[in-house]
C-alpha cells in the first residue's frame, strides 16, 4: 500500500539551500568542468549505490540524467544552456558522507535543482526517445544522415525547452519566480 509523505521548506530552508549551493557554485568557477562533473557523479553513485526509499533514489535518477545531458555529444547545448547545466552540477561538487541523512539532504538538493532545470531535462528525454526510436528505425549507421534527422530534433526541443522556461519565469511573480531562480541557474 503506498503512503504519502511530504514536507514543507519554510524560506530559511530554502536560503540555506541556495547559499550552500552559491558557495558550491562560486568555489567549482575555480575547477574545471571535468572535475565538476566527476564529483557530481560521485555524489550521483552514493545515491544509487545505497539501500534508500524508492523516492530518494528517483531523485538520484534526475542527477544521472544530468550527467547523461553533459556527455551526450549528440544532445550539443549552447553555450548558456551548457552553463546552467554545470551550474547545477556544481551544486553537487561536494561529496555526501554516505550516512543517510547526507544522502537525503543531497536528493532534497536534487529535487529543487532539477526543478530549475526541469524543461531541459523533459527536452533532453524527449531527444533521447526520438534518437533511439529513430535508431531503431532507420538502422542507419552513423552519417551525415542521422546528423540531419538529428539537429532538426535537437533544434526543435531546445527551441521549445527555451520557451517554456522563458514562459514561466515571466508567469511567475514574488516568492514564487524566486524559487524558479533558487540556484541562479
Amino acid at each position: 500500500m503506498p503512503f504519502r509523505v511530504s514536507f514543507d521548506l519554510g524560506d530559511a530552508d530554502l536560503q540555506h539551500l541556495a547559499e550552500v549551493a552559491q558557495v558550491r557554485q562560486s568555489a567549482a568557477r575555480a575547477q574545471p568542468i571535468e572535475r565538476i562533473v566527476a564529483s557530481a557523479r560521485e555524489v550521483y553513485l552514493k545515491g544509487v549505490q545505497a539501500h534508500l526509499a524508492d523516492f530518494v533514489k528517483e531523485r538520484y535518477s534526475r542527477l544521472g540524467t544530468m550527467l547523461q545531458m553533459v556527455d551526450d555529444v549528440d544532445w550539443r547545448l549552447g553555450e548558456g544552456d551548457s552553463q546552467r547545466l554545470v551550474n547545477a552540477l556544481a551544486c553537487f561538487t561536494e561529496s555526501a558522507s554516505g550516512a543517510s541523512s547526507a544522502l537525503l539532504d543531497q536528493a532534497i538538493m536534487i529535487e529543487l535543482v532539477s526543478r530549475d532545470l526541469h524543461h531541459d531535462l523533459d527536452a533532453y528525454r524527449d531527444f533521447c526517445k526520438f534518437r533511439a526510436a529513430q535508431v531503431d528505425k532507420r538502422h542507419s549507421p552513423p552519417g551525415a544522415d542521422r546528423e540531419e534527422w538529428l539537429s532538426q530534433r535537437r533544434q526543435s526541443l531546445q527551441k521549445r525547452m527555451h520557451a517554456r522556461r522563458n514562459r514561466d519565469l515571466d508567469a511567475a511573480a514574488g516568492p514564487v519566480r524566486r524559487l524558479f531562480c533558487l540556484f541562479g541557474l
